[in-house]
Formats: C-alpha cells, sequence, structure tokens
C-alpha cells in the first residue's frame, strides 16, 4: 500500500478505535487516521470535506444517531462519494446482515473480533478496489464520448495487469460503468487465477494470509503449462441488453455454489466476487457445464 492513505473510522467504542488505528499504522506508519464516536459525526466529517474525500472509511454498523449502514447508503447516493470503499464492521455475523451490508454498497463486511491479518487483507483489498476506481475514471474522462458507442469488441488477456485495463474500458462501455467495474474484475480475476493457473479457492486464503497471492500468480505465469494460455472477453450490444462472455482456458469449476452469497465466504478475504457480479453488477450470469465460460447479461434501458 502507498503511504499517505486517509482513512475515517467511525465506532462507539473507545478501544475499538485504538485497535484499527493500531492496525492501520501497522501496514504504514504514514497513514493519516481520523476518527469518529458515532454516525453523525461520521458522515458530516464525510460531508464537509467536498474537496478532499477519505480514501477509505471503517464503519462499525451499530453506531448512535446514525448506523454505519446509514452512513453508507448516504454516500451512495452522491456519486462524489460512492466510489469510497467502505468497511463495515459488527458483531453481527447473520448471513441477512452481511447480505444486507454489501448490497448496499458496503466493499467489505467484517465480523467482530477480528485479528489483525483478516483486517490487513481487507484493507490491501480495499486499496485495490480504489485504484481499480481510478482508473475507470481516467478511462471515462478520455473515452465518454465514444466508449457508448460500442457495439462489439473482443480482448484476450493474461495478466492482473490486462484485467485491471481491460475491466476499465469494457465498463465504460456499459450504461452503469461503476456497478459493472466490480463484477468485470472479479470475473476476468477468475479466468486468469482460477481458470488458467489453477488457483483455487483454499490455496488462494493460504496465499492472502501470507501475503504472496501476487507473486503466485505470476510464479505459475511463468511455468511452461501456462504460458500460452490466455482468457478472453467479448463484449456485444444488442437491442435491449448487452452480453459479456468472459471464457479461459482452464478445466473450469463447481460454479453453482458461488452464485448466491454465503455466509462462509462472506466472512473470509475472498470468495465473493461471482455472487456479486451476478447479484449486483449485472441482471444474471450464465455459466457453460464445465464453469470455464460465463455470459454476463445486463438490461439496456430503452430510449
Amino acid at each position: 500500500m502507498n503511504e499517505n492513505t486517509r482513512f475515517l473510522v467511525a465506532d462507539d467504542e473507545e478501544l475499538n478505535l485504538d485497535i484499527i488505528s493500531e492496525y492501520l499504522n501497522s501496514i504504514s506508519g504514514n497513514n493519516k487516521v481520523e476518527t469518529a464516536k458515532d454516525g453523525k459525526t461520521a458522515w458530516q466529517m464525510i460531508s464537509d470535506n467536498p474537496t478532499n474525500y477519505y480514501d477509505i472509511v471503517i464503519l462499525d454498523n451499530m453506531m448512535p444517531h446514525l448506523s454505519g449502514i446509514e452512513v453508507l447508503r448516504n454516500m451512495q447516493a452522491q456519486a462524489s462519494l460512492k466510489h469510497i470503499p467502505v468497511v463495515l464492521q459488527s458483531a453481527r455475523a447473520r448471513k441477512e446482515d452481511v447480505v444486507e451490508g454489501i448490497e448496499a454498497g458496503a466493499f467489505y463486511y467484517l465480523t467482530k473480533p477480528f485479528n489483525e491479518e483478516q483486517f490487513s487483507n481487507v484493507i490491501r483489498n480495499c486499496y485495490r478496489n480504489l485504484h481499480i476506481y481510478k482508473d475507470l475514471q481516467k478511462v471515462l474522462q478520455g473515452n465518454a464520448s465514444s466508449m457508448h458507442l460500442l457495439e462489439e469488441a473482443t480482448f484476450n488477456f493474461k495478466t492482473i495487469d490486462d484485467v485491471h485495463s481491460i475491466a476499465t474500458l469494457v465498463a465504460s462501455a456499459c450504461p452503469s460503468s461503476e456497478r459493472s467495474l466490480t463484477g468485470l474484475f472479479e470475473l476476468m480475476l477468475n479466468a486468469v487465477e482460477h481458470g488458467n493457473l489453477g488457483i483455487g479457492y483454499d490455496v488462494k486464503s493460504e496465499l492472502n494470509q501470507k501475503g504472496v497471492w501476487a507473486d503466485e500468480v505470476k510464479r505459475r505465469q511463468q511455468l511452461e503449462s501456462n504460458r500460452n494460455k490466455l482468457a478472453q472477453i467479448h463484449f456485444k450490444r444488442k437491442k435491449d441488453h448487452i452480453e459479456i462472455t468472459i471464457s479461459d482456458d482452464g478445466k473450469g469449476f463447481d460454479w453453482q455454489s458461488y452464485l448466491e452469497f454465503d455466509v462462509q465466504r462472506l466472512l473470509d478475504s475472498h470468495g465473493r466476487g461471482i455472487a456479486i457480479a451476478n447479484n449486483i453488477s449485472f441482471d444474471h450470469l450464465e455459466f457453460n457445464d464445465c464453469g470455464n465460460e460465463v455470459c454476463a447479461h445486463l438490461e439496456v434501458a430503452k430510449k
């Protein structure tokens, strides 16, 4: 993570504020951490800084005056704030609570108690998400007058850098670019890491815990058996919807259990991407039988 990332941490318990601040300072001593002891104060601190927003916001869900999810919904209602990665934290770990938070726009839902390793993994993922959004904004600014005219295109991709650049480009051709971006990124990432490189769920959990996931991706891509493997994304605009098909050279996987939110994966450091794509980013997904190809459908409003 780069230095000077600006955090807002809101929690009505002083001890929790101290613990999270300590965790953030251990990630980088130059992080800027500001705190609030209730939701109303947190929202005021966010809305009173129109030109100097926080990079990442961490909200306790159960706070006086405004709950964390109410602050999140206020942020989601403003185009200039909705891109900020928000982590909701709560002692409530019921599936419906977690799903409600993610559907409201939370990047992650952390359940208490959590340890420093779990927290650090989430923050690293938040930081990645923040920069994906910034990349999208650059693409939108450079292609605002043309990408909505794109009718059909095909891209091959191989690396994580390819996923970043192509996902932002394809998302900019969608009517709801920000909504589509996260799902596109997750599906394309799955095609590379799981499809072509064979990094399964349990292996990724272990790699995340050790902080070596990116290194392992690069190592596997250099193996003779993987060097020529490519994934592909095909964009096609139809009369009333858009179809985005993503395929890889892997053997596929048992995709059925990943289409909906599962409480165990919601509380893990990964494994929510396909459910987010299916339930939030797109109207629905269609996998082929073996799971090495998926078609994302996105309805287009009639003019």
